[in-house]
């Protein structure tokens, strides 16, 4: 154990904190951003929802302009720089922020710059290196990310703890805000000191293991998705291939609409879940923090097991299972608050989130898989990359419609809406094919055919 924490120690480049510490800042203002909507500025649970649609869609909007100019641009590194020291700004602005119009401005502002770093960081990590650590170094940046993002969310609980009996609520929430502005510009310091210069160069590598590298840890907001793969799309070339006999194949067509179902129905539950928590059950900001932080400790804690059970069982098999768990999970959730006004034992509450943490892994990882081996290596790439960009529409239609679904006909409708696009995506899966096995030939990360 010793020797392994060691080893980990050593593989861990001085740049690889800044990254920690900016997920970090994400991971609170996860929580934070809906908490202040809902108990500073007396806004809905559709507020909520609008804010959600509209900052992913500043996402995907910034993952195409960052992306290209990151192709372009002869050094990476500012773009990182530029990226932690806006999102520290932008959180300084929230914390004296007066109206939602202006909430949801700084909001758009800060993702739209936080992809500038998401564009890039994950080719610092491969530019100018062999490519048979590729794998390796990705997988470690992924845990220091997830680390500084369960790291935020128990900052965030801790803070919500202790903060309101001091200075009340209000000031706690504006407070956490002014903290976590100031760890971002921290952030932006230690990259401008540590960040490495690298030659910049765009991969053509289409290889499964740094796909789910990449994949590992992603969270239900698309944060973190492989923009570099994303922001090469082209319109007319994704029809040609769609329309196209010899372009992609039924398999993954079905699979790619599996994937919008599957994420509306995660966004038309998980949007409107902070505001479910804080007002409908009427729990403290601590403990809306603390049942995330559960949630995301999950997420860390199973990639192990979805690794295994994927070489088990397949990934259409851990895909299936997985949306069949979540389906299972929102459907007792829609029953519970149509028939029931009190609050959840914690215990309930505990397991709710254990269960939809460990069923995300499941669900991320084997669908990232799943895309990659359905489609032909020619078209890999953009199968990954229309992956992503579908789980991005989806959860800006998400956050258009559960938000004013929960606040016009309560948190059962948009739970029932979640369970119904589930079972949607469950019954267009059955009709998925199992992918191709395929033998890797292509050494040292060269283009290849293989299964990871």
């Amino acid at each position: 154990m010793k020797r392994a924490i060691q080893h980990w120690l050593r593989a861990t480049e001085p740049w690889y904190f800044a990254v920690g510490l900016a997920n970090l800042v994400l991971g609170t203002s996860s929580v934070l951003v809906p908490l202040l909507i809902s108990r500073v500025l007396s806004g809905s649970v559709s507020d909520i929802g609008i804010l959600s649609g509209m900052v992913s869609l500043a996402g995907v909007v910034g993952s195409l302009i960052w992306g290209r100019l990151s192709d372009r641009a002869h050094r990476r590194k500012p773009f990182i720089v530029l990226s932690y020291l806006t999102v520290g700004l932008m959180l300084g602005a929230m914390s004296i922020s007066s109206t939602l119009r202006q909430l949801l401005s700084y909001n758009m502002l800060l993702n739209l710059f936080w992809v500038a770093n998401a564009s890039v960081t994950v080719l610092i990590v491969i530019e100018n290196r062999d490519s048979s650590d590729w794998e390796l170094r990705i997988g470690h940046l992924n845990q220091i990310g997830a680390m500084g993002w369960v790291a935020g969310l128990a900052l965030g609980s801790l803070a919500m703890a202790v903060g309101p009996a001091w200075v009340g609520e209000a000031k706690a929430i504006r407070g956490l805000f002014i903290l976590i502005a100031g760890i971002s510009l921290t952030a932006s310091v230690l990259a401008l000191r540590w960040v490495p210069r690298t030659m910049p160069r765009f991969t053509q590598r289409r290889f499964r293991g740094f796909v789910l590298a990449v994949g590992n840890f992603l969270v239900e907001r698309a944060r973190f998705a492989p923009f570099h793969l994303y922001h090469r799309l082209r319109p007319r070339r994704i029809l040609r291939t769609i329309r196209d006999s010899a372009g992609f194949r039924p398999g993954i067509k079905r699979f790619l609409g599996v994937t919008f179902l599957a994420f509306l129905g995660l966004g038309l539950f998980g949007i409107p879940l902070t505001p479910l928590l804080s007002e409908r059950f009427g729990l403290p900001s601590s403990a809306v923090f603390f049942y995330f932080t559960l949630q995301h400790l999950a997420i860390v804690a199973a990639y192990p097991l979805v690794s295994r059970r994927i070489k088990r069982r397949g990934n259409r098999w851990v895909q299936f299972g997985a949306i069949v768990a979540r389906m299972i999970l929102f459907g007792g959730c829609s029953a519970y608050l149509a028939w029931q006004s009190a609050v959840p034992p914690t215990w309930a509450l505990v397991a709710v989130f254990l269960i939809y943490g460990i069923s995300w892994s499941f669900f991320q990882l084997s669908g990232v898989a799943l895309t990659s081996r359905l489609a032909k290596p020619e078209n890999r790439g953009m199968a990954l990359g229309l992956y992503n960009a579908l789980a991005g529409m989806a959860w800006i239609a998400a956050g258009l419609l559960g938000g004013p679904l929960a606040e016009r006909w309560g948190y059962e409708t948009s739970s029932i809406a979640a369970t119904a696009s589930l079972a949607a995506a469950l019954i267009l899966l059955v009709f998925v094919p199992d992918p191709p096995v395929i033998q890797e030939t292509a050494p040292h990360g060269s283009e290849g055919t293989g299964s990871s």
